[in-house]
């Protein structure tokens, strides 16, 4: 975990399911990155992949992973 701007930062992974084009990506990106407290974000449609650094005291990984499949793709934390 870092710590930036006084905060407690966390990054995290999530495998995807379903992004299959640059549109999707895009999307997904959208929609996350609007997030009170994300400070970096990483889409990969062809490896099934999103990475997240926010700060965890403004947001979840609950929260994200819902944001995701309610666009209609299947994401979880990668382990």
């Amino acid at each position: 975990m870092k710590k930036k701007e006084g905060f407690f930062m966390k990054t995290v992974e999530y495998v995807v399911t379903g992004m299959t084009c640059g549109g999707c990506a895009s999307s997904v990106r959208r929609v996350v990155s609007r997030n009170k407290g994300v400070s970096d974000m990483e889409v990969e449609n062809m490896e099934n992949r999103v990475v997240v650094t926010y700060d965890e005291s403004q947001l979840d990984d609950q929260t994200i992973i819902d944001q995701i499949n309610r666009l209609g793709f299947k994401a979880a934390v990668k382990q």
